[in-house]
């Protein structure tokens, strides 16, 4: 099957150099293949659809009306192959910038599409703001960086924006809902990252509430843990709550979200960010 798709490919391919060309003969000249020998591909080709592509005349060769139909259908589709296969061959190697969390949470996801891009995880910090710097001497060449919209010299541009939600001991009466909120969280001990995004929005939060809490600091991948000894409440990114079980914990959106973040994918060139945006949609 997978061959018969590879020989319909091609010939879909003919159709339309012959439809953009007018012209048999300067098809086959871009193919180097021998005028018989597209015609016959032609041929196959209008079988297997079971209509007539080409009206041949001493005029040359137009497209019949579902000709016509089929190549308007068909070559931007071509187009953005030729391109994509063009972005992909430019790059031998992309050193990528990344977080823990988006190294165990995100990434993994689109191996399988990044692979053809030759991505190599070349730096991990915990801070993906930290990745701009190395950006800017170019020591890497993309990294997906949270809540920076743009920076001068660099190409940039959104990849996708999530929610926090509260991660809760179990203990906690609190436990027992569908939605908290923030207000009702911050009757409990903060556990919160020593910097970032997240730990100066919580705390901005806290301050215009007149909330004085204790405040527990510790990295991402360890705040769970801490939640479960039911030592206070968390808050861990949608896309780490959906990826992870912790006995004892439970991860409860909140309402009205007031904790969230936006993610953008950064790169040294345009050529680079849009064959990792492409890959990474």
């Amino acid at each position: 099957m997978g061959v018969l798709r590879i020989m319909l490919l091609h010939k879909l391919k003919y159709f339309i150099e012959i439809a953009e060309q007018r012209s048999f003969t300067s098809a086959a000249s871009t193919f180097y293949v021998s005028q018989p020998a597209l015609s016959k591909q032609v041929k196959l080709l209008e079988e297997e659809l079971g209509f007539t592509l080409f009206n041949r005349s001493v005029r040359g060769v137009e497209l019949t009306k579902k000709g016509r139909a089929l190549f308007e259908d068909l070559k931007p589709l071509f187009h953005q192959i030729d391109k994509t296969v063009g972005l992909y061959k430019q790059f031998d190697h992309i050193r990528f910038g990344s977080t823990p969390m988006l190294s165990s949470y995100f990434l993994p996801g689109y191996y399988e599409k990044l692979q053809y891009t030759n991505l190599d995880v070349t730096v991990v910090q915990e801070d993906s703001q930290d990745l701009i710097p190395l950006l800017n001497k170019q020591e890497i060449d993309a990294a997906i960086v949270q809540d920076i919209p743009s920076v001068e010299g660099l190409h940039s541009k959104l990849l996708f924006e999530e929610n926090f939600v509260a991660a809760i001991p179990i203990s906690y009466a609190l436990a027992s809902k569908d939605t908290i909120t923030i207000e009702e969280c911050f009757d409990y001990t903060q556990i919160l990252p020593p910097a970032g995004s997240l730990s100066l929005n919580v705390r901005r939060m806290m301050k215009e509430q007149n909330v004085e809490r204790d405040v527990l600091e510790t990295h991402y991948l360890g705040m769970v843990g801490l939640v479960s000894l039911g030592i206070g409440i968390a808050y861990l990114p949608s896309m780490m709550a959906k990826e992870i079980e912790h006995r004892g914990v439970v991860f409860i959106p909140i309402k009205g979200a007031p904790l969230n973040r936006k993610m953008y994918l950064y790169a040294v060139t345009s050529s680079v960010l849009e064959v990792l945006s492409e890959s990474l949609k």
